[in-house]
């Protein structure tokens, strides 16, 4: 679910690839509608077909293990696939969609990008390749990660969200009977268990300047109340609550002290590592964490971790940040057919099952969260479950990446106190609002 960064002399290219190659399913406002789902140059007899497949590291080990047995089951086509760390993916991608590129068939999108990709005709619509099942069967959240203005463009691979992990032995130590409810409670916890010597930290975060710092503050603003934007997509960062969520977050590092220090320079993959190492008690991450935490090759915590509820507040139950990712065909592609096989098969109930229980990833299909063996086999997946009904995405804007950069470098003058909460969220939105101007 990611630091997850952006575009300039390839637009010109862009417009006069799309005004001659693109056709079929565009929103409205684009400067030319993207290639029918269907366009796809035919490979001659007997020929086979290469799909490059340009993925973040999120599965990818997954992803990987099951190329040869669709390589099997489709001899004309061949998976060159590559993986990046998150924090690299969008710039990797936008390079080469941007100027043009048919270096890569398949992308993988997070759904911040989706507006982008689809305004700038970097990706094609699937509408008239999804069957029935995949629109009544594919989870409503997970299937608007590649959702934009009415259309849909790529098919999600796992249904991911922010989830709090936690370490039952020292919970136990501690004493506590069930995990922290609310805010205040997790921060009374943390210093419990402090003054007990049981640990030195409550939680590390990910918190350095990168994309995964918006992740973790949205679920702080959303528990607080508070948004990004109003319904009319205007910037609202500076609230009351956005506000007295940051300062929370600021607290936990000079007041409380129940987040490590490193926290402010670690992004969502380091984060999870003091968890793991038993040294801290909670951690807010993605799903794939959960097969990290258990691996006792990876894990000191295996088979002691639990899944609760990410803290609310002021009368709010839970709120966390939502983060899945889909796959979608490019517009250069030239092999379209043959790149939806691919797509078709990693979103399949088989392998998103498969992906599930080996990899810890939540299926798409809402028809396996009641799958015996998949429950048998993921624990966690009831208390997952919960959490998916008090998960919220990231504004879908067209100028996000743009907007998020601004508003990362605000939050972390907060984190290291360069400004004061306030001062930073005052400043943020005054960026924001020059940001969206500009489009």
């Amino acid at each position: 679910m990611k630091s997850k960064t952006k575009r300039g002399l390839g637009l010109v290219l862009v417009l006069c690839l799309a005004m001659t190659l693109l056709a079929g399913c565009g929103s409205s406002g684009q400067t030319a509608s993207a290639p029918a789902a269907n366009d796809s140059a035919p490979a001659a007899s007997g020929d086979v077909v290469t799909i490059r497949v340009m993925s973040s590291d999120d599965f990818a080990g997954f992803r990987t293990s099951v190329i040869k047995e669709f390589e099997d089951a489709n001899p004309g086509i061949k998976i060159d696939f590559q993986s990046v760390g998150y924090d690299a993916l969008h710039q990797k991608e936008v390079t080469a969609l941007a100027a043009g590129s048919d270096t890569y068939d398949i992308v993988d999108v997070d759904c911040i990008w989706t507006p982008e990709y689809v305004t700038n005709g970097y990706i094609v619509c699937v509408d008239d390749r999804l069957t029935d099942e995949m629109k009544t069967g594919i989870a409503p959240v997970a299937m608007d990660t590649l959702a934009y203005e009415g259309k849909i463009y790529g098919l999600p691979m796992f249904n991911d969200l922010f989830f709090m992990f936690y370490n039952k032995d020292i919970l136990g130590k501690a004493g506590l009977d069930a995990p922290p409810a609310t805010w205040d409670e997790f921060t009374a916890a943390c210093n419990k268990m402090q003054e007990d010597g049981l640990i030195d930290y409550g939680s590390a975060w990910g918190w350095a300047q990168a994309e995964g710092l918006i992740c973790y503050y949205m679920t702080f603003l959303k528990g607080y109340g508070g948004s990004l934007v109003d319904d009319n997509h205007n910037p609202t960062v500076n609230t009351p609550e956005n506000v007295a969520a940051l300062q929370y977050m600021v607290d936990s590092l000079y007041d409380s002290k129940i987040s490590a220090p490193a926290s402010v320079t670690s992004d969502d993959r380091m984060a999870i590592d003091l968890f793991s190492q038993g040294k801290t008690p909670f951690v807010i991450n993605w799903s794939f964490a959960w097969s990290v935490f258990n691996d006792p090759e990876q894990s000191a915590v295996a088979d002691k971790v639990g899944v609760m509820l990410v803290p609310g507040t002021n009368g709010i139950k839970s709120a966390t940040c939502a983060g899945s990712m889909g796959l979608s065909i490019t517009s250069t592609c030239q092999h379209k057919d043959e790149a939806w096989k691919f797509i078709e098969f990693l979103a399949s109930k088989e392998i998103q099952k498969r992906q599930a229980i080996e990899a810890g990833a939540l299926p798409i299909w809402e028809e396996l969260y009641s799958d015996p063996e998949l429950i048998e086999q993921h624990p966690a997946l009831k208390e997952m479950l919960e959490q998916v009904g008090y998960a919220y995405n990231r504004p879908s804007l067209v100028w996000y990446n743009e907007f998020s950069d601004a508003l990362q470098v605000e939050v972390q003058n907060a984190l290291t106190q360069s400004k004061t909460p306030q001062q930073a969220l005052d400043d943020a939105q005054a960026k924001a609002l020059e940001i969206q101007k500009k489009y």
